[in-house]
């Protein structure tokens, strides 16, 4: 069953091996499930490839020439902080893995790559990013909405307080105006002397 979703733009997927005949099993593989494919014969490839294709996800082998593939997961990270990584090793090195995994890389593979294994980690990788970016999101429209609210709350505040201030400014003589300047002070949070202040120059506008 396809991955990807067929009513969006298929999830690219990047697939880094210098190992042609890897890289054309894995595109078959993916391409079956709906993915559209790039291709980096190494890491320097990849780095273009992740600034041209925009991939969502990462096959990236460990041992390459030039750059290793530890060495090009941060380079890649660096480039899109949502890249959903997976490492992939015909040696079962649990030290290399761990330093992978704490970089960012969300899975680590031992070649010959179960496909069925293959599916399920890219699948969960997949949804991962897609729930950290809906989490981020999902931050910043709570931060703008706190922030229109808190501008409108000030903004009525404001107003109210200028009605109130106007209001005891115009009641003269009335005996309970510093106990409703007071009442109004620990409303606003200020000193009370402040808005009798204000409401002895309201007076004498």
């Amino acid at each position: 069953m396809p991955t990807a979703d067929t009513s969006a733009e298929p999830t690219t997927i990047l697939v880094v091996d210098d190992e042609d005949g890897i890289r054309q099993a894995l595109n078959r593989f993916l391409t079956r499930q709906g993915y559209r494919v790039a291709q980096a014969p190494d890491a320097a490839a990849a780095l273009a490839a992740i600034d041209s294709a925009h991939p969502q996800g990462m096959l990236c082998d460990i041992r390459m020439p030039n750059m290793s593939g530890v060495e090009l997961l941060p380079k890649a990270l660096a480039a899109d902080t949502d890249l959903a990584i997976i490492m992939l090793t015909a040696i079962d090195e649990p030290r290399t893995a761990i330093e992978c995994l704490k970089v960012g890389a969300y899975d680590y593979l031992i070649k010959p790559v179960d496909l069925d294994e293959l599916e399920v980690s890219l699948t969960n990788a997949l949804r991962r990013r897609q729930l950290e970016i809906d989490r981020r999101e999902l931050e910043r429209w709570l931060a703008r909405e706190v922030a229109v609210r808190t501008r409108e709350l000030e903004e009525r505040t404001t107003a109210i307080e200028a009605i109130a201030l106007d209001a005891l400014a115009a009641a003269r003589g009335w005996d309970g105006t510093k106990e409703a300047v007071e009442r109004l002070a620990g409303e606003l949070g200020v000193p009370a002397d402040e808005l009798l202040r204000e409401v002895e120059r309201r007076r004498q506008r």
